[in-house]
């Protein structure tokens, strides 16, 4: 299946990703380092971005990334070339820094925003690389405590901590020290579907942002696929999923293949519900692409999408 295409809008709140081709390392030293912070400041400055967290480790990169009216899609594609092509030149490579597409997972802000900074800024503490996270030089981490480069916006994140400036730092240092020790936290990875990372609230938020009516980001259950799928065929919940081969049978069973595909769940987490291969279930998808079942499929859609 095609990649989902990203999630953009304006105000949109994300945990980016990005490692090196083959996991190598995208910095050797630290001109390297300097010359990526150089990039980010430059089309920062340039497309308006808020940039909440940053660490530079050996062969990936975290940002956390607020947009303004320029897609985060444009932002990295203008930080990756450049020191793609900087990087190049200065080692006489060809080819590709950076693995592939970047990961970025829209977040709900309001949730997220304290634990993901500093979840960021405990990744070298994490890979043993320093004891404390103060020092390690190429994170915002310095920038929090009011000594940095400049280029993140930590205002908004104090602030939650105190109005007071000399507070504020106190208790941010604080909360930062309280997860040391702590391993990697995978629900920052789990994403509600694909490329989000919140609650159903959420998800209708954004909603309403990208006015998605005809494709909503709330996935129906198995349950509701399986009852809509009977509404439209006339073919009972139990045939559907018993061994009947009569050809209208056959056929609900492939509309609720292909439904399940279309909203993006994986086949093989429909081998114990149908309690066939995947190799059957493929094939079975295929009923929804013929003219018939496409048909139908858009039924199904419509109904569980309203």
């Amino acid at each position: 299946m095609a990649r989902p295409p990203r999630i953009e809008f304006p105000g949109a709140f994300y945990h980016v990703l990005e490692r090196g081709n083959q996991r190598q390392e995208i910095f050797l030293d630290d001109k390297d380092r300097g010359a990526f912070l150089e990039r980010v400041q430059r089309y920062k400055k340039d497309t308006g971005f808020i940039l909440y967290a940053y660490v530079l480790m050996p062969n990936h990169v975290h940002l956390l990334i607020e947009t303004a009216n320029v897609p985060l899609s444009k932002i990295m594609q203008l930080i990756n070339l450049t020191y793609t092509q900087y990087f190049n030149r200065k080692y006489n490579e060809v080819g590709h820094v950076f693995q592939g597409r970047y990961k970025a997972l829209l977040c709900d802000r309001d949730e997220y925003l304290l634990s993901l900074v500093r979840y960021i800024h405990l990744n070298p503490v994490r890979a043993g690389l320093v004891n404390k996270p103060s020092q390690y030089k190429w994170s915002s981490h310095s920038e929090y405590l009011g000594g940095g480069k400049g280029i993140v916006d930590t205002e908004m994140v104090l602030r939650f901590f105190s109005d007071r400036s000399i507070s504020a730092l106190r208790k941010y240092e604080e909360f930062i020290h309280e997860a040391i020790g702590e391993g990697k936290n995978e629900s920052f990875y789990k994403a509600t579907i694909g490329q989000i990372l919140g609650d159903d609230q959420f998800l209708g938020e954004v909603e309403k942002r990208l006015n998605w009516r005809d494709k909503p980001l709330r996935r129906p259950s198995f349950e509701e696929i399986l009852q809509f799928v009977q509404e439209v065929t006339g073919v009972s919940e139990e045939e559907i999923v018993s061994s009947g081969r009569r050809e209208e049978v056959v056929f609900a069973r492939g509309i609720l293949v292909g439904v399940w595909r279309e909203f993006g769940y994986r086949l093989m987490d429909l081998q114990p519900k149908l309690r066939r291969d995947v190799s059957v279930l493929s094939r079975l998808s295929k009923i929804s692409d013929c003219p018939e079942g496409r048909v139908i499929k858009n039924q199904v859609c419509r109904k569980l999408n309203a």
